[in-house]
């Protein structure tokens, strides 16, 4: 008999679930990788590299348990929707958030002032968009902080995936 192969009683039903969630792959978004590898800066050279990766791996070990941890869902409707915050500062007296998922109407989603900042959040369903904010009914202004993405018209959009 192999060393490996041992008799294993099935599961229970929840357990079985609960492995399976684990083991689903987490997606980021291209943001999120961007702004990661920005943080850390340019690579260092001989001890400080050392030290650099000493002081982030136990950080990047940490965030990749979290990713592993069951989640527990929030509230709001079951319909697989997350919670997706938008926030930029310009100077202007309004600004529509426009993209695929809301057929890129500037009256479906206005965001709110705060001082100079604009917010909004909305619940997506998961899935890759393309998004810009429109400021003032005139000028297309992308998301400095996520991936700038062309259009077929030339508009400066950026690009967020909203996962699971």
């Amino acid at each position: 008999m192999d060393a490996d192969t041992h008799d294993e009683a099935p599961l229970e039903p929840w357990l079985a679930e609960a492995v399976a969630t684990l083991q689903q792959p987490v997606a980021l978004s291209e943001g999120y990788r961007i702004r990661a590898l920005a943080a850390l800066g340019p690579p260092a050279r001989g001890p400080a590299r050392r030290w650099r990766l000493a002081v982030a791996l136990p950080f990047a070990v940490a965030a990749g348990l979290a990713l592993l941890l069951p989640r527990v869902p929030g509230p709001g409707p079951g319909d697989g929707r997350s919670p997706v915050a938008f926030h930029v500062s310009a100077p202007a007296r309004e600004v529509a958030l426009v993209g695929d998922f809301n057929n890129w109407d500037p009256a479906a989603n206005r965001l709110e002032r705060q001082g100079r900042t604009w917010n909004l959040t909305l619940r997506l369903p998961p899935g890759r968009y393309r998004y810009a904010y429109l400021v003032d009914g005139q000028r297309w202004l992308p998301d400095p902080g996520f991936p700038a993405a062309g259009d077929d018209f030339g508009t400066p959009t950026a690009v967020i995936t909203v996962a699971h």
